[in-house]
């Protein structure tokens, strides 16, 4: 069994050094190996450096600096596709902490299943241990139980994607960024007859990651803007698209009307959807 392991990183070198120390101590499954291949997005902290220097054996991939997450996951599998023939290809954020076995558990959750399909892994807040990552139903997210649980969204924290759904729909989509990428996967695996799934316990940790609201009615109407139009914010004409494209013309339309709406006024429109939702309820 070959696995290629997936990161990209951008001057989080502590971090990035930390997520390899982890991953390197990590037990695999019988009669498996490992490749890594790490994009470095254009890190001007030493991240190169220090991965040259301490992990010689990971593939290092020079990005661009304008990647991002979904850009320079894309560039490491694409490097990783290159290079040879793999089984399984795991997804790995440099700020996720591995349990200890955390790879054999997902490989172990792969192979219950009747035909393959993606396990995304559950993650916790190192502190609280409360849920923090790992996948959503609709909308909500799903808490690991004991069992694998089917998800609708996966978060690209700790993925496991088997070769034969690379083959059906091929890499990480260019139509986004940062964000998106990974719930878009998800659902264009589901579209190709795959499921996605939860795993039965926590397998790692990871903070939440809680970016600026582009609705916070607190905020001026030019900050707002800028979040719901950035990157890293809603990043608004990556989201219409992939409205449209998961759900439809007549979706990506409302979901664009709506956005604008509530960005300009975000008070006023929580409170007439509230309204109208009273009005529906008491017609029922």
């Amino acid at each position: 069994m070959k696995l290629a392991v997936l990161i990209t990183c951008h001057n989080r070198k502590e971090k990035t050094k930390k997520c390899l120390q982890n991953l390197f101590e990590q037990e695999l499954p019988e009669r498996a190996s490992m490749d890594v291949f790490l994009c470095d997005d254009g890190s001007s902290d030493g991240t190169s450096e220090m991965v040259n220097q301490e992990f010689p054996m990971v593939h290092l991939i020079s990005g661009t600096g304008n990647l991002y997450w979904n850009g320079g996951m894309r560039l490491a599998w694409e490097k990783a596709l290159e290079n040879g023939s793999f089984d399984f290809f795991l997804w790995l954020n440099d700020d996720t902490f591995l349990y200890k076995g955390a790879i054999t558990s997902i490989v172990n959750s792969y192979s219950i299943l009747e035909k393959p399909g993606i396990i995304s892994a559950a993650c916790c807040d190192p502190l609280t241990k409360k849920y923090t990552y790992g996948g959503h139903g609709d909308p909500s997210p799903i808490f690991p139980n004991g069992k694998l649980q089917k998800l609708k969204f996966i978060n690209g924290n700790f993925v496991l994607v088997p070769k034969e759904i690379v083959q059906k729909i091929g890499v990480l989509s260019t139509a986004y960024t940062q964000n998106l990428g990974d719930f878009d996967y998800g659902l264009r695996a589901q579209k190709a007859g795959f499921n996605c799934y939860l795993t039965e316990e926590y397998l790692g940790e990871c903070e939440y990651n809680q970016g600026e609201d582009w609705a916070n009615s607190q905020l001026k109407l030019g900050k707002r803007w800028k979040i719901a139009h950035s990157i890293k914010g809603l990043n608004m004409r990556e989201f219409i698209h992939f409205k449209t494209f998961h759900e439809g013309k007549i979706v990506g339309f409302k979901s664009t009307v709506d956005t604008y709406l509530k960005l300009l006024a975000p008070k006023q429109y929580v409170q007439v959807r509230n309204f109208l939702k009273k009005k529906v309820l008491k017609s029922l």
